[in-house]
């Protein structure tokens, strides 16, 4: 029988297993998947965001549940991760749920005990004072062609605000519950549509689906990852111009955001804008190509910015009145200036409301870039921003260069 090593904070062990199991428990009467969840964030060298974190409520690859409605353990696969997607640290993150329009009990975070590989690893986190909301736990990383483990007890008690800024990665902490019937929500409105769906994709070999992209800077387009999901081809196509294969850099399920990238130069992009204070009710404008299976011709909407917060008071979002359609995900909008304030992502219907759509914030697009190592000051060198506002005619001129139909093939 193997003899089981006892992890006290701050101590580390070798990793026998790669392909490894986690199993997980908490005290009192909590429940992981209920109050508290778990997620695991992949990071680089410098600690920054490798790519989207794995969740209770959305598991990947390389980061599987035994038991999606009652999980209890995680399998692992660590080559997968660290050899082949470049990730140097694997962080393991327990929090309490939060849900700011719901009046829910106050929960604390209060012990997370870990079991590797059936019990030859065991680690007992205790937080060490009052009110945690969140900690990182645990930690994997590989030193010497060898994996290993090391205690972690870094606790905080407002949450994980904090850690998105520093990790430069936006993180969904709303219960499944919420998370669920949102994406219900999302689903019923764009119908069978497959390029609007924030739920996984499942598709055909050779089945196709469009969106839009626009250019941030020579090589890189931003689009939403809901677009590119699933994607086995991705193509860009703009009116003459030459059809140019994309490869995905960087993507992020929590923002529905991606970076993708073409290898010959692109004729010219748009600035994100830097700082906005007092935006709401502020005029916007988005070009895309909504229903391209009627119309490739780019469109041009106009409306304002009605909210500074999407579904449920979710921040990483705003509301906008521009009218949208299926294919106008990864559209930008547009402020008078030509700077874009935000990516169009969803929109929803409801028989007492309308123009009810979403966009994620320039900042979360911001954050992504930085990510991704790209410059904000070379993405906005040469662009099309200017400080005099812009009628929609001269914004839709200037700008319809850096705009191109997104198409995708599984």
């Amino acid at each position: 029988m193997t003899a089981q090593t006892t992890l006290v904070l701050g101590a580390n062990t070798v990793i026998t297993q790669e392909r490894c199991t986690v199993e997980f428990t908490t005290s009192d009467s909590l429940r992981f998947g209920q109050q508290l969840g778990l997620l695991w964030l992949p990071l680089n060298e410098q600690r920054k965001a490798v790519c989207s974190p794995a969740y209770l409520h959305e598991s990947k690859d390389w980061a599987k549940l035994d038991n999606r409605d009652t999980p209890r353990e995680w399998q692992l696969d660590l080559p997968d991760l660290f050899d082949v997607q470049g990730v140097s640290f694997l962080q393991l993150i327990a929090y309490t749920y939060q849900e700011p329009t719901l009046n829910l009990p106050a929960v604390e975070l209060h012990k997370v005990s870990l079991t590797l590989n059936g019990g030859a690893i065991h680690y007992d986190f205790l937080a060490s004072e009052r009110h945690v909301k969140a900690a990182i736990v645990f930690e994997i990383y590989k030193r010497n062609g060898q994996f290993k483990c090391r205690a972690l007890g870094e606790s905080s008690t407002q949450g994980l605000a904090s850690l998105e800024q520093r990790v430069q990665v936006s993180l969904d902490i709303r219960p499944p519950d919420t998370h669920a019937l949102i994406q219900e929500a999302q689903q019923q409105q764009r119908g069978s549509s497959n390029s609007d769906t924030r739920t996984p994709r499942q598709v055909q070999a050779g089945e196709t689906w469009t969106g839009t992209a626009f250019a941030i800077d020579e090589y890189h387009l931003l689009t939403c990852y809901h677009v590119i999901e699933s994607a086995a081809m991705i193509g860009v196509r703009q009116q003459g111009q030459p059809d140019r294969e994309a490869q995905v850099v960087l993507s992020d399920i929590g923002s529905d955001s991606a970076i993708i990238r073409v290898s010959d130069p692109l004729p010219c992009h748009l600035p994100l804008a830097q700082q906005c204070s007092d935006i709401l009710g502020e005029t916007i404008t988005t070009l895309g190509f909504p229903l391209s299976g009627l119309s490739s011709q780019l469109q041009v909407t106009q409306g304002c910015i009605s909210g500074l917060t999407g579904l449920s008071d979710d921040i990483r979002y705003m509301q906008f009145t521009a009218p949208i359609q299926p294919g106008s995900s990864g559209s930008p909008l547009l402020l008078p200036t030509g700077e874009v304030i935000g990516m169009v992502t969803a929109s929803l219907v409801h028989e007492h409301a309308q123009n009810m759509n979403y966009a994620v914030k320039f900042q979360l697009l911001s954050a992504l870039l930085a990510s991704a190592g790209i410059s904000l000051d070379s993405a906005a060198h040469g662009s099309n921003a200017t400080t005099a506002p812009l009628t929609t005619p001269q914004l839709s001129k200037q700008s319809r260069g850096a705009l191109w139909l997104v198409g995708c093939q599984g």
